[in-house]
């Protein structure tokens, strides 16, 4: 019986499987249950997808820290991609999914799916007003590879409904705070940004561009350890996702931040004004940015 997380995943008409198109009812969610699976998650703005490089360089470090080698080169996955998003003419935004999937057996040449998957965006509230997040005991087995975890997944899904928090942040053995279930995150004190350490953390591609954004423009961002009893010694929070792209945080559990801090404003502003300009260019360059650039 398939687990109900993932029943009903693949949205769109058509999804893609090594360059073939099928019917979106005819994607076996078996997958996901089988072998290993590598993946990134890709946002789409007016069918464009947004920073694709970068996933598909992350995808590449994820097989590496994994000990995975690929054939696949990086060309034909952005091919699967754009196929996808040519095939599905209705839809303009999205999220799509990308999964290399290996059978245990990891010498195999893995088979390429990609499709849309359901998407949920903050809505004007949350990100006016920031959400909550609630504190979890868990930590990823392999930080820098993205693989699926159903089991993982299913039991951080449910901390999330129970706590009614919008993400979970995850809390290692040593009581230090790395990221969200599906995010990265981010507290800010005295006009300076600290996160967790590159190396206890998925390496997230918004937070990538938001280190980028903050040296070009002066702002004080720096990687730190956080026990999460020190959360109350901050000012303000945000986490930082491909869905969500800056969203502050309105409250931990029972401690409250500063979800309009003058300084989380200038950053989510910086990061809209990013991809703003990164549409315009590559649509103008491209038609949309189906290329590895």
């Amino acid at each position: 019986m398939l687990k109900p997380e993932i029943i009903n995943e693949c949205r769109g008409e058509l999804f893609v499987i090594n360059g073939k198109e099928k019917p979106a009812e005819m994607f076996d969610h078996k997958i996901l249950l089988t072998g290993i699976s590598f993946y990134e998650v890709l946002k789409i703005k007016k069918k464009t997808p947004l920073f694709l490089s970068d996933h598909l360089e992350r995808l590449a470090e994820s097989l590496k820290a994994a000990n995975f080698i690929s054939s696949t080169p990086l060309e034909v996955i952005a091919e699967n991609i754009d196929r996808l998003i040519d095939l599905n003419t209705a839809i303009d935004d999205g999220n799509i999914r990308l999964i290399l999937h290996y059978p245990f057996n990891s010498s195999k040449k893995p088979d390429i799916y990609v499709y849309y998957i359901p998407h949920s965006y903050p809505s004007e509230y949350e990100y006016a007003s920031g959400i909550s997040l609630v504190l979890v005991h868990s930590e990823r087995k392999n930080v820098h590879s993205k693989i699926i975890n159903m089991d993982a997944r299913m039991a951080l899904n449910r901390k999330i409904r129970d706590n009614k928090a919008y993400e979970a942040l995850l809390v290692n053995k040593d009581g230090f705070i790395t990221e969200g279930s599906k995010s990265n995150f981010f507290m800010i004190r005295e006009d300076k940004i600290t996160t967790a350490p590159e190396k206890d953390v998925l390496p997230g591609i918004t937070r990538k561009h938001i280190f980028r954004l903050c040296r070009n423009s002066g702002i004080d961002i720096r990687e730190a350890k956080i026990h999460y009893t020190e959360t109350g010694n901050y000012e303000s929070c945000f986490i930082t996702g491909t869905s969500p792209g800056v969203l502050a945080v309105r409250n931990i559990g029972s401690k409250i931040f500063k979800h309009d801090h003058p300084l989380l404003g200038k950053v989510s502003q910086e990061y809209e004004k990013l991809v703003s300009d990164y549409l315009e260019i590559n649509i103008k360059q491209f038609g949309r940015n189906n290329k590895i650039n």
